[in-house]
Formats: structure tokens, sequence, C-alpha cells
């Protein structure tokens, strides 16, 4: 199967953003005096970039044939839960280590909390624990019911229960998180790009515009508004990159952040706060210094990190667990 380009380049850009948010939050949370604009840029990119990767989870499990690319039910999910759960618990372990040693973390974290990420799962690493639930539920329900129907029991039933003082626990996190996987199930990816130039850039500006004035009502994370901006800013994401796509150094970029968007999602926190930590100890307090470093810091190490671990190969079975250990086997 032919493979999407610009569902690659979406993946650069969502994984930029969600690298570019953590290290705004790191500097705010660290008492840097950074200017109260970067606030509401956090609340801004903080209100669909996560939901651009599941959307875009959702469009490539489409794409790759859903299940049946693995022939069973049980094989696909089976599939699922070592490549998503190695990563997720080798990676929340790490990092909730290193937030129990090191004093100057802005989360705080005790070494027995590693116990729990069976059912709270920590910073970024939520992402993985509630794709693979969805993956379950999707490939579960299919035998019965259509892309889009599943999306709208899974909503129903999310948004249904907590009405009648059900209480979700843990499971609201992928309840939440099956709005822009659902979408990504069943919309036609390839017609929603087919806009003139002028209506795309309209629809980006409308989405900047209403977010803008969310934040500052203060309804930017309502409900609601919450799930407005989630699908306009999938959409205008979307646009976005199908404008600046042929842009040469942007579509090099995008495509080098998908390249390794797996590694710097799973460690760009550690290194972005790495590198703020050394920068606060330095008496280095320049807002823009922080804001720069930790970005570069954030891509550059993480790629480091996978390049070793490709190289070593046995490392890279916490980043590609199944694809590693052929790999291996096969030598």
């Amino acid at each position: 199967m032919e493979r999407n380009i610009l569902v690659d380049k979406l993946k650069g850009y969502a994984c930029f953003l969600v690298l570019f948010g953590h290290v705004i939050m790191g500097v705010r949370l660290a008492s840097i005096n950074i200017p109260a604009f970067f606030e509401g840029v956090e609340l801004f990119v903080w209100s669909f970039h996560v939901a651009l990767f599941l959307f875009l989870s959702g469009v490539v499990y489409k794409e790759t044939g859903e299940w049946k690319g693995k022939k069973t039910r049980v094989s696909f999910i089976i599939h699922k839960l070592i490549n998503l759960g190695v990563p997720y618990v080798v990676f929340s372990t790490v990092y909730i280590l290193i937030n129990s040693f090191v004093g100057e973390t802005n989360t705080k974290s005790s070494a027995l909390d590693v116990l729990n990420i069976w059912k709270t799962p920590v910073a970024q690493y939520w992402f993985l624990y509630a794709l693979f639930f969805l993956f379950v539920i999707w490939a579960s329900l299919s035998k019965f019911l259509k892309n889009w129907q599943i999306t709208a029991v899974v909503l129903l039933l999310g948004y249904g229960l907590p009405l009648l003082n059900i209480g979700l626990g843990s499971f609201d996190i992928f309840f939440y998180s099956a709005l822009a996987f659902g979408i990504g199930t069943f919309v036609n990816f390839k017609k929603i790009i087919n806009l003139p130039i002028l209506v795309k850039c309209a629809i980006i500006l409308a989405h900047l515009a209403v977010g803008i004035a969310l934040i500052l009502f203060g309804k930017i994370e309502a409900p609601w508004f919450k799930e407005i901006m989630i699908v306009f800013g999938i959409y205008s994401s979307i646009l976005l990159i199908s404008l600046i796509e042929n842009i040469k150094p942007v579509s090099k970029f995008l495509l080098f952040m998908n390249k390794y968007s797996l590694q710097i999602y799973l460690l760009h926190t550690i290194f972005t706060a790495g590198i703020r930590i050394i920068l606060i100890r330095l008496n280095i307090s320049n807002w823009i210094v922080h804001v720069i470093a930790g970005t570069v810091f954030g891509i550059v190490f993480s790629v480091l990190a996978a390049t070793i671990a490709k190289k070593t190969k046995v490392l890279n079975i916490f980043f590609f667990p199944t694809k590693t250990y052929k790999l291996l086997k096969s030598k």
C-alpha cells in the first residue's frame, strides 16, 4: 500500500507541538519570567496537539487494514500490547524514577508510583495507555459495528455515564481520546484537503481566532468548547500542513520529526527538563535561552538516543519490541 506522506508530515508537526508545548510548560512552572503570551500559546497548542496524534493513529489504523493486517483480532491485540506496552512500562518507570530522585523537576514522584502505572499513566505516556485500549475496543466491536458506529457508542458511553453519576476512573482517558481517534477511523482523509487555498486559509485563521477568544474568556478547556477545539484543531492542522508541505525546509523538518517521532515523544521531557535544570543551576534565567535550548535539546538528544539504540540493536527493543526481536532473531 502506498504510504501517505501527508500523514507522516502531520505526525512530525504533532510531535513538534507536543515537545514545544512541554518546553513552554516547563519554563513557566520553573517560575522563569516568560511573557504571558506564551501561556496562551501553551493552552492553544494543548487544545489539539495530542488529539492530532490520536486522529492520525485512527487514520493509519484504517489505511493499514485495521486488525485484519494481523489476520486475527487476538494477534492484533497481542501485537499492540507488546509494541505499546513495552515502551509504556519502560519509559514511565524511567520518568518516575528520575522525578523521584531529582529535586528540581516540575513533577514530583515517588518510586512507588511505578506500581500504579497499570491504572495511572504519567506524563505524556498516557497516550500509549489510551491508544492500546482504543485499539482493543475498535478491534473487538468491529465484529458487530462499523467504525463510525463504534465511535458513536464509545462517545455516548464516555459522555453519558458521568451524567448518570457513574465514574469511569482511569478509563476516562481513552473515552476522552475516542473522539479524535474515532474520526480518524472513518473520515475520508483525502477529500478533506480538496479545498481552494483561500478557503483553507480562512479556516486556519478562524481556528486561531476562536482559540484566542476562548482563551481570553477562559473557556478553551470547558466542556463542549474543548471538543470543538479538538475537531477544529485537527482540521486546521491538516489544512495548514497541506498548504506548506511542499516548502522544502519545512518538508524536510517535518519528515525528520516524523522519522523519530516515537523516540522524541518518549524521551523529550527527560532532556528538556535536564537542560532547564542545568541552566537554572548556572543562574541563567532568560526565557529565550530556556525555550530555544529546551526545544533543541529535546530533539537532538532524543534523536541521539534513538541512534545509539538502533546501532546497539538490543536497546532498540525498548522502542520497537517486535520489529527489533525479529531482526535479532534473523541473525
